[in-house]
């Protein structure tokens, strides 16, 4: 019992910080109807430059987190008016564009850091006795509370905060949002810049549990895309349950029948729920 529990444990801590990686996938998609290819190179830089700052030039983890985070919100800004801005209504155009960044960005690591595993220091050291049935990670367990308190800031952006209003208005008709005063193209921007920041703190989060390299990127963007799809496209609440779900099979997946498939059963869930409801979990029919 206690080693289903601690299974259990493990799948929701992972799967709260794939649902982090995954809502910064379903807002570019749900603003910006563009699909990003290169997120999983975005989550890898922000280890990087978490691992930089932190190992490198000694900046404490805490001041290194943040500083990681709004440098990789101010290159997805430059990202999105030097790339992105130029193929708006032409989805193709920008999924071929995003797809061409991943590759040059995983070339780029490859060139300034090399092959090999980069990670800054863990937050905390230890274990903890949860439920009185097993030790677990402090690490983990913070990370997860980080992933939490993230997660319930970005709600709350989104539902109680006037740029979380504009963002709906866009998402829902430009036409009629630029007619009300609001600027499209702007909201375009930062909602990028926000989506890209959701996968930097997903991977300054788990960087010091999983170390990066450049092909690293490659499975997180996979992930990310499984979850919104499992969750439904378009739905925020969505991607929080679609991580939880693949987060938990994957890891009693990994426990009971076989580690070196880990992923696999990830997809045997999607493939599963799309056939039984094919808009996802809360994801909505369009008419």
């Amino acid at each position: 019992m206690s080693d289903l529990t601690m299974y259990l444990t493990n799948g929701v801590v992972m799967g709260i910080i794939y649902a982090l990686s995954a809502l910064g996938v379903s807002l570019v998609v749900g603003i910006m109807n563009v699909i990003n290819f290169a997120h999983g190179e975005i989550y890898v830089l922000a280890g990087y430059f978490s691992a930089l700052f932190s190992v490198s030039l000694g900046i404490p983890p805490l001041v290194a987190i943040p500083m990681a985070v709004a440098g990789v919100f101010l290159f997805a800004l430059v990202v999105e008016w030097a790339f992105i801005r130029h193929t708006y209504g032409n989805e193709m155009k920008s999924l071929i564009i995003t797809f061409i960044f991943s590759i040059v960005l995983q070339n780029a690591y490859l060139l300034v850091f090399g092959p090999y595993p980069k990670k800054p220091p863990n937050w905390v050291g230890g274990a903890s006795h949860v439920f009185g049935m097993f030790f677990y990670s402090n690490q983990r367990l913070l990370s997860m509370l980080a992933a939490v308190g993230i997660i319930a800031g970005f709600f709350l952006l989104l539902h109680k905060t006037w740029f979380g209003r504009v963002m709906r208005a866009v998402s829902m008709d430009r036409e009629v949002s630029a007619m009300m005063g609001i600027n499209p193209t702007r909201v375009n921007q930062i909602s990028f810049g926000i989506g890209c920041a959701l996968a930097a703190m997903a991977g300054v989060i788990l960087t010091p549990i999983f170390p990066v390299t450049p092909t690293v990127s490659v499975g997180v963007s996979l992930t990310a895309f499984v979850v919104v799809v499992l969750g439904g496209m378009g739905s925020f609440v969505g991607c929080v349950a679609g991580g939880l779900i693949l987060g938990i099979v994957e890891n009693l997946g990994a426990a009971y029948v076989a580690s070196d498939y880990k992923h696999v059963f990830g997809f045997i869930i999607l493939i599963t729920v799309l056939l039984l409801r094919p808009v996802g979990l809360f994801g909505q029919k369009r008419l």
